[in-house]
């Protein structure tokens, strides 16, 4: 089925725009698609769009259409397209400005797709053109043999003028309705079909939020499945996954290599050994030709060509684990900020494939170069997953306040000039420190100027130092980061002068935390995690400085946000000690949660303002 991509929509949905009067940039003014669908699961789409201008930004958002099919499942034809000037007059769009291309990634060496891209360049769009189109997919392949799915989910940032969906259903396959928002429903049957009409209007629009939920989560929507509930959806997956993941001679003779490499051990350690090959050995590349988008490879195929999809990641790690006698299962999961699954089945929001190993009741991600085995990534937490080869519904674990503890200690020296010595040290305990590896993967074999450089910008400070950290991909090392710097001057030396805490050559979580502001108000729920930050710091000034006050001790605790600073003085030394804990149970908090950050924040921003007096 044809996909409408809107150029920048993207960057509308991330930009922050809750805080100012928020105005659309086009608008649906009529949709109506008609489907069509075949007792094997195929599918003939008509679809009409009328998009109306409605800004100057919406000149460059709309103006282009992107419509994607699968060369290998689908065609496409655009029967018409138009620009309706304001005057209502009407412009062709010609022929050289429909321009079909491949998809842009397959050319590059991270994916190989068969996605094609027809782009409708619409002529002489100015604020309140409306353009127009009409397109017939024809879909003779589809993902699952016999099987349907559909999903609409609607946009709170657009108007909605009319929307219609129809579905002409033949009888040879049964549909299931998922249905918010949407009005109608079953019509009428024929001989052959059973026919439905759903339609929606939104007169209202709303700004997107950071950090906001997927719209899967909240939004109204339409999903359409043959699958009456996910067991039935996995054991279709599990059709297509098991025989690609049976351990051939080869596989086996894989698998008893790496474990003869690793040392050996018990069933865990195998599992960790071969968890560890494969992230080390095999590529993550994009494989979507055909029905590669849910159908893997097989695993010996996986092993001799050295890359793969998340599916064959999954695969391969599933064959190699038997090789070893250990079961285990495939689970579909959301790889982003979707935290519930429709009421029926369909491709969305789960978008990613990971391993399941019931005798350790353990995820684990083969896609994942620098994740430690033990480990899942940030983004496929606290969310549910479809066991296929288990026949039900599993959930990844949490992130916990009292597992995740960044513990970050470090030693300031003011020199007489004002400039600052300092020695720091990072330590990373529980599923957190996965994202500060990922993180330091762009840093590897840079420039120590300028890693130091950029860290010490986020903080508004300047100056030199040098970060060495954990290789990201180092699994038998607890990850830590060391830093070594001279700050230039944050206040002036000798005094009398007053400064506030420096942050240094640091990941300064507390600090950056002290910056993100919360919202005046939230509509949509947003994502969230439980974690513990500890910062001790020594500050050590001039033999001759005489101190004459520190900051107030600070104790504030409610609604799972704790923050605790002191402050102590020793002759010219003083050691500060602050403790965060920001204890989320879930992933998923609530939009009246952004109410409770305020007093928070407020304590928060205040002891960061606070400042060392001296002479």
């Amino acid at each position: 089925m044809a996909t409408k991509i809107i150029i920048a929509f993207i960057s509308l949905i991330y930009s922050v725009l809750a805080n100012a009067e928020y105005q659309p940039s086009f608008s649906f003014e009529r949709y109506v698609k008609t489907i069509t669908v075949h007792a094997d699961g195929t599918d003939e789409v008509i679809e009409e769009t009328l998009d109306k201008i409605e800004t100057e930004k919406g000149i460059k958002s709309a103006s282009q259409s992107d419509l994607s099919y699968i060369k290998g499942m689908e065609t496409l034809q655009i029967l018409d397209a138009y620009t309706i000037r304001p005057n209502g007059t009407k412009v062709k769009v010609k022929k050289e400005n429909i321009r079909e291309r491949d998809d842009p990634t397959s050319n590059g060496a991270d994916m190989f797709s068969d996605t094609k891209h027809k782009i409708i360049v619409y002529p002489e769009v100015t604020v309140g053109s409306k353009i127009y189109s009409k397109v017939k997919t024809t879909n003779f392949k589809s993902l699952f043999k016999n099987n349907y799915i559909y999903s609409e989910v609607t946009l709170p940032y657009y108007k909605y003028g009319y929307y219609e969906i129809n579905f002409i259903v033949n009888k040879g396959i049964t549909l299931n309705f998922d249905n918010k928002g949407f009005a109608g429903g079953f019509v009428k049957e024929t001989k052959d079909h059973n026919i439905y009409k759903y339609t929606y209007t939104q007169d209202t629009v709303t700004s997107s939020e950071p950090g906001m939920v997927s719209l899967y989560d909240v939004s109204n929507h339409l999903m359409v499945s043959s699958f009456k509930d996910y067991a039935e959806y996995g054991q279709a997956y599990q059709k297509l996954s098991e025989p690609k993941a049976k351990p051939t001679a080869f596989i086996q003779g894989v698998a008893e290599s790496i474990i003869a490499t690793s040392g050996g051990g018990d069933k865990r350690a195998e599992a960790k050994a071969l968890y560890e090959w494969i992230v080390t050995n095999i590529r993550y590349v994009a494989v979507y030709v055909g029905n590669g988008g849910v159908n893997p490879h097989f695993a010996e195929s996986i092993v001799k060509n050295g890359y793969g999809d998340c599916k064959d990641h999954a695969v391969l790690y599933e064959a190699l684990l038997a090789a070893r006698g250990i079961k285990s299962s495939p689970a579909l999961v959301n790889s982003g900020e979707a935290f519930t699954l429709p009421k029926y089945p369909v491709l969305a929001p789960q978008n990613h494939v990971i391993t399941y190993i019931p005798e350790f009741d353990l995820y684990v991600d083969a896609t994942s170069q620098n994740v430690p085995f033990g480990y899942i990534p940030f983004w496929v937490r606290d969310k549910p997953t479809v066991l296929t080869a288990l026949n039900k519904i599993g959930k990844t674990p949490s992130m916990k306040a009292s597992e995740n503890i960044v513990r970050t200690t470090v030693k300031f020296k003011i020199l007489p000039t004002g400039k600052i010595d300092g020695l720091s040290i990072l330590a990373v305990s529980g599923p957190l420190e996965t994202s500060y590896r990922e993180n330091q993967v762009s840093n590897v074999g840079k420039d120590d100027s300028k890693v130091a450089a950029d860290l010490l910008s986020l903080y508004g400070e300047t100056g030199v130092g040098k970060l060495q950290f954990t290789k990201p991909n180092s699994f038998n090392e607890r990850y830590e980061e060391n830093g070594s710097f001279t700050l230039d001057p944050i206040a002036n030396f000798p005094g009398p002068a007053a400064m506030t805490i420096p942050v240094g050559l640091t990941q300064g979580r507390i600090y950056t935390i002290s910056k993100d502001k919360p919202l005046d108000t939230r509509k949509y729920p947003y994502s969230c995690f439980g974690r513990t930050y500890l910062d001790y710091y020594t500050l050590e000034f001039p033999k001759k400085t005489r101190i004459t006050r520190i900051p107030s001790n600070v104790i504030y605790n409610s609604n799972g946000m704790s923050y605790k600073a002191t402050y102590k003085k020793k002759d010219n030394v003083i050691n500060v000690t602050r403790e965060m804990i920001l204890d989320d149970k879930s992933m998923f908090c609530e939009a009246k949660r952004e109410e409770q950050k305020h007093a928070f924040f407020d304590v928060l921003q205040k002891d960061l303002r606070s400042q060392i007096f001296y002479e």
